[in-house]
């Protein structure tokens, strides 16, 4: 049996994606950043002081990769770093104001490049994409976050019965 790639979810999530990011990737040329580096700066946008794991929750870039980015946009101004107030082993993130003037000037370019990636879908499977989408991550990040299942307790091995010593008998 021959395996449907216009079938498969994985497949067709993959193309879709590599299709979004190629619009993305045109819509902010002009702008000087990648999709990443935009993507990091939406959600400081608004959100400002936030923790490196609360962006690596936000835009889904792990750990070590967003670590990297930090550091290259921090040394390219458009982010800073500072002591958390509440977490003393923890860095806390915001936007510069040349960061919030990258994000200002790519952000109409990604909602257009967003805009013409549904235009050829009816407002009501937009919508449904979008839910659709949203339920996907979401229960991945559940699934991430859930606590690991504790290793369950092997029985404990039978003793086998004491013997008893033996009994003279009585004559």
């Amino acid at each position: 049996m021959a395996f449907n790639l216009n079938t498969s979810p994985s497949h067709l999530l993959h193309r879709a994606q590599q299709i979004a990011a190629n619009h993305s990737a045109a819509a902010l040329k002009s702008a000087g950043l990648t999709l990443r580096q935009f993507s990091v700066l939406a959600a400081l946008s608004g959100n400002e002081g936030v923790s490196q794991s609360d962006l690596v929750n936000a835009t889904g870039i792990d750990r070590s990769t967003l670590a990297d980015m930090v550091a290259r946009m921090e040394a390219g101004g458009m982010i800073k770093r500072s002591d958390s107030k509440t977490d003393a082993r923890a860095k806390s993130v915001s936007l510069t104001p040349k960061g919030k003037k990258a994000h200002d000037k790519a952000l109409p370019a990604v909602m257009k490049a967003d805009a013409a990636l549904f235009a050829t879908l009816a407002k009501a499977k937009q919508d449904a994409l979008i839910q659709g989408l949203t339920g996907l991550v979401d229960d991945a990040d559940k699934k991430e976050a859930a606590p690991a299942p504790k290793a369950k307790k092997a029985p404990a091995a039978k003793k086998a019965p004491a013997k008893k010593a033996p009994t003279k008998k009585k004559k």
